[in-house]
This record gives C-alpha cells, structure tokens and sequence, in this order.
C-alpha cells in the first residue's frame, strides 16, 4: 500500500510539473511528461522501499511466524501474490490524491500558440510573452490610442467598448480566457476600449512586430490566434472601414511601410494572387497550402518588388469589386 501510493503521488506531482514547464518551453507531449514522472516515481519508489519496510513494521501488524515449509504452499503463495496486488492497487488508488488538489487543466491560447511553432521558434515566443494583470475598472487599451501590441485573455473577462455614429460609447462585445484581442498587422489608432471587467483580469500580451516575426514562416500558428478572435468584435471592424487587407492603401516603396504585415493579414486567395504578380529571379512555386513559408518568402523580397507586387494586385482587387457590383 505504501509502496503504490508513494509512487503514485510522485509520478502524478512530477509528471504534471514537467508538462507545465518543459513540456511548454520544448513541446514534449503530456504521455512524455507522463513518462518523466514515471521514471523518477521508480527510481524514488526503490529508495523510499526500506523507509516503507520500516516503518510498516513499527505499525505492529501481527506477523503470522510461518514455516518455510508452510510459506512453499501453493496457497500461501498465490494468498501472497493477490495480497501484493491488491496492497498496490489500493495505494496506487489513495496516491491519486493530488488530482483533487491539481485546477483544471485549460490550455492557454498562448501555448496553443507555441505549439504550431517550429521548435527553434517556440522558446523565443514563451520568452517575449509577458504577463500583465488589471483590475476592475482597469483600461487594457484606450480608444484613440495606437498599440504596439496584441493580447491574449487568460484570466477574468474584458469589455470591448466602441463608439456609435454620434461618438457615444457602447458595449461592443465582452471577451474572456481563450481570446485574442488586436491585427499584428495593423498599425492604427484603436477604434475600441477595453476595460477590466472582473476583479482580476490576467493578459498575456506580445508586441506586434516580434509576433510577425517569429511567426512568419508558421501560418498555423497565425490561423490559431486568428481563430480566438471575437466575431463580434470583427463585425464591428469591417463597420468602422479596418481593412487588413489593405486595398485602398497606398504602397511605398520604402522600409517600415507595412508592406509585409499587409501581406501577412490577406487572406490565402489573396496571397496567392500578390505573390503570381513577384517578379523575382528566385520566385518559388507554392501551392497555397498552410505552412509553405509565403509571409517569409513575401519579407525577403526587396522593396520595389514587394510594392509592384502589391500595386498589381490592388488593381485586380479593384477589377474583381467593379464586375461583383455590376452583377448586382
């Protein structure tokens, strides 16, 4: 009985400690941090088997003084064998007591996140994630007021407050732990407040720039931070004319523009058209599928190509616009 709790409790304590630290930092699966723990609950349960042995015997159980002839009994044997298991199971069964004690298990979008990342990749964007925590009343993000970051609600619940046709704030949406909140791709002034709704309100934020960085080559990774957003607050967007796609802007050819972050907010179809319009020497083929490596390919192009690119397919936009509202 010792025995099987005393393991049990230690692979279960471990296990979930590795799961929660490096199974994050280095993406090791939950059966793999199981395996972990499992390794030091044995390693542990042979050193603590004579510190078990003795303490069983000052709890002063009755010792039955059997014969070797007695012991060599089929019966006896077989008695034995049951009773050992039977010890195991039990203290295996009393040893997951810390299950009661363990929070419910919630995946944070965070580490949703980082787990579509490439290896290399995913410890640097657990390092540039920070924590930041509010109270009720708290603003995450003034309206007017333009934000080089993005975040993503763990804890508490956020209120997204937008602005009528007569400049009067309204409740847009309230968004809660699993959502993202801003477009790494969009430089502009915010259209909407947030404010702390609960008591405590907890935010894993990571600035713009770095977010389009480590993500460029891992669209699944985008597509999961894409996916957390709120619908609602997405309707209020395209209401207020946030274009991410950017088709009516005007395109420079110079650094610092947001040409790529442009190119990393289109949709798939769209990517696909801009990059048909590259002129480059070293173009490669790609077959519009997740994970081909577009943004990155799109990053690496010199200026003028990014903006002639970009130029061509704002006029095919504009083309496509004009023969959808002659249909109508």
């Amino acid at each position: 009985v010792g025995f099987g709790f005393f393991v049990n409790v230690i692979m279960l304590t471990v296990g979930e400690t590795l799961d929660c630290t490096l199974g994050v930092a280095f993406g090791f699966s939950t059966l793999a941090a199981a395996g972990m723990g499992q390794m030091v609950s044995d390693a542990s349960g042979i050193t603590l088997q004579g510190l078990i042995e003795r303490f069983a015997d000052r709890l002063g159980l009755p010792d039955p003084h059997l014969t070797l002839a007695q012991q060599r009994l089929d019966f006896v044997r077989y008695f034995m064998i049951v009773s050992r298991i039977v010890g195991i199971v039990f203290g295996c069964f009393l040893g997951m007591v810390p299950l009661i004690f363990m929070p419910d298990k919630k995946p944070r979008l965070v580490d949703q996140i980082a787990e579509k990342l490439a290896p290399e990749k995913r410890a640097e964007f657990q390092s540039l994630v920070s924590t930041e925590e509010y109270l009720r009343g708290d603003h995450l993000l003034n309206y007017g007021t333009q934000s080089s970051k993005v975040f993503m609600i763990q804890e508490g619940t956020v209120e997204v407050v937008g602005r009528d046709l007569d400049g009067l704030p309204f409740a847009v949406c309230t968004i809660g732990p699993g959502h993202s909140f801003g477009v790494p791709e969009l430089n502009r002034p915010s259209h909407v407040d947030l404010v702390a709704k609960d008591v405590r309100v907890v935010a894993q934020v990571i600035d713009k720039a770095d977010f389009l960085r480590i993500t460029a080559e891992d669209e699944e990774g985008v597509e999961v931070f894409k996916k957390a957003r709120n619908t609602e607050h997405q309707v209020y967007l395209r209401s207020q004319g946030q274009s991410i796609a950017g088709a009516g802007k005007t395109v420079r050819a110079e650094k610092g523009t947001g040409k790529t972050r442009m190119f990393a907010g289109m949709s798939m179809t769209d990517k696909m058209k801009v990059l048909s319009f590259v002129t480059a020497d070293e173009k490669k083929t790609f077959t519009g599928t997740k994970g081909e490596g577009k943004v990155g390919f799109f990053a690496n192009l010199s200026e003028d190509q990014k903006r002639e690119a970009l130029v061509k397919w704002q006029g095919w936009k504009a083309k496509q616009t004009e023969q959808t509202q002659e249909a109508l």
